[in-house]
C-alpha cells in the first residue's frame, strides 16, 4: 500500500505547499513508467499534480527509496533525489523551483530502471464448466475420470474416499482437495458412512508450478476458506432460483479468491499478520477453539448465546467480537449451521425419522426445523430424504445394468 505525501512519513522529505509558487513554473507531461534516472535540485521544488495520478519516488542519503502518492501540492526539500512515475497512462505536473534564477537539475543515472508494478491480477479463473452439491449415501462409488481442466472437491459433511492416480485419501468435513489437469481420480463411500460435498470443475490461466504445493494434498479449511466455500454454495443455490445481475461474476470471484488463499498456504507462516498483542491473540484463539468444541459436544442441546457466555464467563459483546473476527458470523448463526450439517448427516444415515432428528437437535417445532433446513440446503428435510432414496435406486439400477452387460 502506498503512503500519501500528506502522511507523516513524508515530512523528512518535504511538506504540503499551502501557498502558490512565487516563481515561474514549468509544466511537463510525463508518460514513462520505468525511469532510469533521478533528478536533484539545489533549492526546494514545488510539485503540483494537475492531471492524472502519480507517485513520487524519493531517495534517502544512504540510497534507500520510498514512494508516495502525490496528494495535494508539495514542497520537496533541496538536494532530495526524486522522480515522478505516472500510475495513469500519463500525468501533467507543474514544477516550480524556489529561486528567481533558472534552475539546472542534476541527474543521477540508475544502474537499472525503477520497477513499477501495477496492481493487476496475475491469473484469472476463465471458466466454471460445472458445479454441483452432491449428497451420497452408503456404498456410493464413482469409477473415476481424468480431464484437461481443474477440479475442486470440498466435503461439507461426512467422509468421502478419494483415489488420485492410484493413491487413496479420506476427506472429512471441511476439507478440500484439488485435482490437477490430467490426474485420474475416483470417489467412493465405504460402508454405512455418508457425505455431502461440493464439486467445481473450472479452468484458469495459471502456472502449474505455482500450484505444485497443493498437488495430492488434503487441505483443512481455515475460517476464510470455509466462508468462501459456504458463500459459493449459498450463492449457487440463489442463482438457480433468482435472476440476480452479475451472479456468475460473483461466483467466479469467490472461486478466484479461494484459489488465491490456497496458493498462499505455502507461505502462510510468513504472510500471517502479526497482531500488536500476541498474548491476547493466543488467548482468543484458544477460547474460540474451546467454544467451538463446547458447541460440537452439545449439539443435541438447545444451546443459546447466554449459555455460552455463562459457561466461559464472558460478556455477550466479547463473544460476538470473537466470532466476528474468526468466522465473520454471529455465534447463533454458527450454532444453526452446525445443527443443520448434523441434521443432514443424520438424514443420510437413515437411522431416525425426521421428527425425531428435529427433537434430538433441540428444535421444539418440526415446522421451524423444516424452515431452517430448507433455507440452508434449498430442500425441505422430507424432499432431501426422497432425493437420497432416488439417487440410491438410480445407482443400484445402473450397477445392475452394468452387471448385465458384463454377463
Amino acid at each position: 500500500m502506498y503512503l500519501k505525501t500528506t502522511s507523516p512519513q513524508f515530512l523528512k522529505f518535504g511538506s504540503i505547499a499551502e501557498e502558490p509558487s512565487e516563481y515561474v513554473s514549468h509544466r511537463r507531461i510525463i508518460e514513462g513508467k520505468n525511469p532510469d534516472y533521478l533528478e536533484v535540485s539545489e533549492v526546494p521544488i514545488r510539485i503540483e499534480l494537475l492531471e492524472g495520478i502519480a507517485i513520487l519516488v524519493v531517495q534517502e542519503e544512504f540510497g534507500s527509496r520510498e514512494q508516495f502518492v502525490i496528494h495535494r501540492p508539495i514542497m520537496l526539500k533541496e538536494n532530495t533525489p526524486y522522480t515522478v512515475i505516472p500510475l495513469t497512462q500519463s500525468v501533467v505536473v507543474d514544477f516550480s523551483y524556489q529561486t528567481p534564477m533558472a534552475q539546472e537539475l542534476k541527474r543521477i543515472d540508475l544502474p537499472n530502471q525503477l520497477a513499477y508494478e501495477p496492481i493487476r491480477p496475475k491469473f484469472a479463473v476463465t471458466d466454471i464448466y460445472s458445479y454441483y452439491y452432491s449428497v451420497k449415501g452408503k456404498d456410493y462409488h464413482f469409477d473415476g475420470e481424468s480431464h484437461y481442466f481443474w477440479e475442486l472437491t470440498y466435503v461439507d459433511t461426512g467422509e468421502l474416499g478419494v483415489e488420485v492416480d492410484g493413491v487413496e485419501h479420506i476427506l472429512s468435513s471441511q476439507q478440500i482437495m484439488l485435482y490437477f489437469p490430467g490426474q485420474f481420480h475416483k470417489q467412493y463411500i465405504r460402508g454405512d458412512k455418508s457425505s455431502s460435498y461440493l464439486t467445481i470443475m473450472f479452468d484458469m490461466n495459471i502456472r502449474t508450478k505455482d500450484m505444485a504445493h497443493l498437488k495430492d494434498r488434503i487441505i483443512d479449511c481455515t475460517p476464510e476458506l470455509y466462508q468462501l466455500t459456504d458463500k459459493f454454495i449459498r450463492h449457487s443455490t440463489i442463482m438457480e432460483s433468482h435472476n440476480v445481475p452479475y451472479s456468475r461474476d460473483l461466483m467466479v470471484s469467490y472461486l478466484q479468491e479461494l484459489v488465491i488463499l490456497l496458493i498462499q498456504l505455502e507461505n502462510q507462516d510468513q504472510t500471517k499478520v502479526t497482531t500488536n498483542n500476541p498474548i491476547q491473540e493466543n488467548f482468543e484463539n484458544e477460547l474460540m477453539n474451546e467454544i467451538s468444541t463446547y458447541i460440537h459436544n452439545n449439539i443435541f442441546e438447545p444451546i443459546s448465546v447466554e449459555d455460552i457466555c455463562d459457561q466461559f464467563s464472558i460478556s455477550r459483546s466479547t463473544l460476538q467480537g470473537i466470532f466476528k473476527k474468526n468466522l465473520n458470523m454471529p455465534p447463533k448463526q454458527y450454532i444453526n449451521e452446525l445443527k443443520m450439517a448434523k441434521a443432514q448427516h443424520m438424514i443420510l444415515e437413515e437411522r431416525y425419522p425426521i421428527t425425531e432428528i428435529a427433537l434430538k437437535l433441540g428444535f421444539s417445532s418440526i415446522h421451524y426445523f423444516s424452515r431452517k433446513f430448507k433455507k440452508r440446503f434449498g430442500l425441505a428435510p422430507s424432499e432431501f430424504s426422497q432425493s437420497i432414496y432416488k439417487e440410491s435406486i438410480e445407482s443400484i439400477t445402473e450397477e445392475n445394468k452394468s452387471e448385465q452387460k458384463k454377463s
